[in-house]
């Protein structure tokens, strides 16, 4: 029992951290002004800002109701309820991993690139495997694929999370900020956060499915 206590709370603790960076994350993009993009856009592609709008805006409805998927209460108590929000937020995946893989495409930094081509595939990849197993009638490996795909869902607000301490273990490694100072140390983390992010959520939601399956 607190082995299971334990996980449920370590979904709650990322849920609830993972929400809040990913609010802050969309604070500049409510206005729909491109000027304020975090993401650099690349001018000669118009449709570069509203396709990373369309991006931010459904990952945001997934890490909402991706969440409400994993309530106990809910998949037994509103058995439909957790169907329909279950499909809702696969469309949402759907879309946001589609079009994370355009806009990833379009970014300067072939180490970016890299990593929003093997995010996106994996987020459609879990979801597909989490849709099928459901229609298959097995559940047990249907919430297993799912909570990795909402692992998926997370990296974003991970990678966020987790910049002020690949700032701090650069420091530590490298004895000090280099020439260009933190604007330097800032630039080399963004190339590699996402990473960070990725392997990060994928290492503890895997602990997190051993640890369910050795508490039954």
């Amino acid at each position: 029992m607190a082995g299971k206590r334990i996980v449920r709370g370590l979904y709650v603790i990322i849920a609830a951290l993972g929400l809040g960076a990913v609010c802050f994350a969309i604070l500049p993009y409510l206005t729909l002004d491109p000027s304020l993009s975090r993401v650099e856009l690349n001018p000669a592609i118009p449709l570069h800002y509203p396709l990373l709008i369309t991006h931010i805006g459904f990952a945001f409805i997934a890490v909402i109701i991706g969440w409400l998927q994993f309530l106990p209460g809910l998949r037994k108590r509103r058995p439909v309820l957790h169907r329909w929000t279950g499909r809702i937020y696969l469309g949402c995946v759907a879309i946001g991993a589609v079009t994370g893989l355009t806009v990833g495409a379009f970014s300067a930094s072939y180490v970016r690139q890299m990593a929003f081509l093997l995010l996106g595939l994996l987020w459609l990849f879990t979801g597909w495997k989490g849709y099928r197993k459901a229609r298959l009638g097995r559940f047990g490996e249907h919430g297993v694929w799912m909570a990795r795909n909402y692992a998926l869902t997370l990296v974003a607000a991970s990678a966020r999370l987790l910049t002020p301490f690949c700032i701090l273990l650069y420091l530590a490694l490298h004895g000090g900020p280099p020439a260009g100072g933190v604007a330097e140390i800032v630039k080399q983390v963004l190339e590699i956060n996402i990473w960070v992010g990725l392997a990060v959520n994928l290492v503890i939601t895997e602990w997190m499915i051993v640890n369910r399956f050795n508490t039954k």
